[in-house]
């Protein structure tokens, strides 16, 4: 417990911290007292912050602090910028390591948290994971106080609630943040929210990706996502009114929404800024893309090797001269140049910009041709390999993406071993386990939000919502 004697304050709090190099402390001039001293860890200091609440303590009177009592002063600080008080040294060191400042005073028998900090961070950005072309250009910090602030000033809707939950774990602490509309949002959704975000118990969430696990339903059975990331202000402003809840983790740009669906994955934020028939025709494409990301390598290894029968006279002919001199089967071809395409595609994300951008041009169309010309992939193969990397970028999110390209290996096996007969079979399972999918009351499969948002018309296809409001619907 902290006295009123200033060294023996400073001395038991210097011993509780230990060693650390990087601690600061500054000795201050407040009028009617002696020893007055802040410490605070390096970059964790305004000077200007410090300097105005200096300038208010100093028309303080002394006696004024002298006289105020721990628990009065616990619940009403009287002085400026001041967050508690603290009364032990491991409340202060606990205090220093969250990037407060610790603040003695001579004759006072506690010591206060000052919240002088510098505030940190880079300035708004464009999504780099969500391009538009056409649309807001703002995304969220690694600040979640600050991303929802941008939330109040976007959405300026008074029904946006906010609560804040505590993650503790080994005297760490982590602070989640989640936000929803009160008038659309299900108290059952609000509820199971708070009882999955108080069932966490980790030492180290350094992002939303590390939490997801732990506020999904099928974390380790299911590939694909059933929660839906983004950087997007707009995303979340839109999830919002279809009554889902939003989930800030400080140090993370990155916003989770649940529930989601599977075709909310399939849609682009820029779907609602362009007119409807460009829309609808774009996202009818998505879901070709996605089709052909999973299932026209296996076609085609199931019809060079099984069923010749169903390919025409002039396609066949063209692919057994194209295959005459590979030494390797379909199969044998469609792993190789799968791997070569994966890893071009790793290697770009790993380099810097420049250099990603050079490895992608040079890597895809110099080894491209040499291994057509050296006769290890055939010329054909080498197009539908191309066709199926090109048609997964084309899904709007990420890891749903990626789902689909781990999956297509599986597609790729049984394709091989039981022909059309596997990729059928393997189209159902896959079928069958995206409807068992179900989070937070909510199928996998369902078109509940696109419903609620737009009814009928903003299913699969996206209909003029102009319509339904001259219709009064």
């Amino acid at each position: 417990m902290f006295s009123t004697d200033f060294d023996q304050n400073t001395t038991l709090f210097l011993q509780t911290l230990g060693d650390q190099s990087d601690l600061n402390q500054k000795h201050v001039y407040l009028a009617g007292l002696e020893r007055v001293g802040v410490f605070y860890l390096l970059g964790e200091f305004d000077d200007e912050k410090f300097n105005r609440s200096l300038d208010y303590m100093n028309r303080l009177n002394v006696r004024v602090l002298n006289e105020r009592d721990l628990e009065i002063e616990a619940t009403t600080p009287i002085l400026c910028l001041a967050e508690s008080t603290l009364s032990d040294s491991l409340a202060a060191v606990s205090t220093l390591y969250k990037g407060r400042c610790v603040f003695f005073m001579e004759g006072v028998p506690f010591a206060y948290s000052l919240q002088i900090n510098k505030h940190l961070q880079r300035s708004l950005e464009e999504s780099a994971t969500e391009r538009v072309i056409r649309g807001p250009r703002a995304s969220f910090l690694e600040d979640a106080s600050t991303n929802i602030s941008l939330i109040r000033q976007f959405g300026e809707d008074e029904n946006l609630l906010t609560a804040k939950h505590s993650i503790t774990h080994n005297k760490k602490t982590k602070t989640v943040y989640y936000m929803y509309n009160k008038e659309n949002t299900p108290s059952s959704t609000v509820t199971e929210v708070e009882n999955r975000l108080k069932s966490i118990n980790h030492p180290n969430i350094e992002d939303s990706g590390k939490m997801e696990s732990f506020l999904d339903n099928s974390p380790i059975y299911s590939p694909f996502p059933q929660i839906q990331s983004t950087d997007r202000i707009d995303r979340i402003l839109a999830g919002f009114e279809e009554g889902r809840v939003a989930v800030f983790v400080n140090g993370s740009p990155f916003v989770f929404m649940v529930p989601t669906t599977f075709e909310q994955q399939m849609q682009a934020p820029d779907d609602y800024y362009e007119r409807w028939m460009i829309s609808s025709a774009i996202r009818i494409l998505r879901y070709i893309a996605l089709f052909i990301t999973m299932f026209v390598a296996p076609i085609y290894i199931a019809l060079v090797s099984f069923h010749q029968g169903l390919i025409p006279n002039e396609l066949s002919m063209t692919i057994m001269n194209s295959r005459m001199n590979i030494p390797f089967p379909a199969v044998g071809e469609v792993i190789l140049m799968t791997l070569f395409i994966e890893l071009l595609r790793e290697a770009s994300i790993r380099l810097p910009n420049p250099l990603g951008q050079t490895i992608g041009l040079v890597g895809g169309v110099v080894i491209g041709q040499a291994v057509v010309e050296a006769n290890l992939v055939s010329s054909i193969m080498v197009i539908v390999i191309a066709i199926t990397a090109i048609a997964s970028f084309a899904v709007p999110l990420y890891s749903l993406s990626t789902s689909f390209r781990i999956l297509s290996v599986c597609s790729i096996t049984l394709a091989s071993t039981l022909g059309l007969y596997g990729v059928v079979i393997y189209f159902i399972a896959v079928t069958i386990h995206l409807s068992s999918l179900h989070n937070y009351g909510v199928h996998y499969f369902s078109f509940k939000f696109s419903l609620k948002r737009h009814g009928i018309y903003d299913l699969i296809v996206r209909l003029p919502t102009v319509l339904k409001d001259k219709r009064g619907v």
